[in-house]
């Protein structure tokens, strides 16, 4: 599993699935409380994309920029 928990990340932040690191998303909610970041993206079709994972799923996307 990856290296962040919950806390480590806010609504807004871009980041990404540690399985696929060319996919961008937007945090849009969190539960604190039942460890899940809801995130959205724009598939291929531009159509709008909503998922709920666990913080440990997820790693930060200005992490890749350096």
């Amino acid at each position: 599993m990856g290296k962040y928990t919950i806390k480590d990340f806010k609504i807004g932040d871009a980041v990404y699935h540690i399985t696929n690191e060319y996919l961008i998303m937007a945090i849009t909610d969190m539960n604190i409380d039942e460890n899940k970041i809801s995130c959205r993206w724009l598939d291929s079709d531009g159509k709008v994309q909503t998922s709920v994972f666990i913080a440990q799923e997820l790693g930060k996307a200005e992490e890749l920029l350096s």
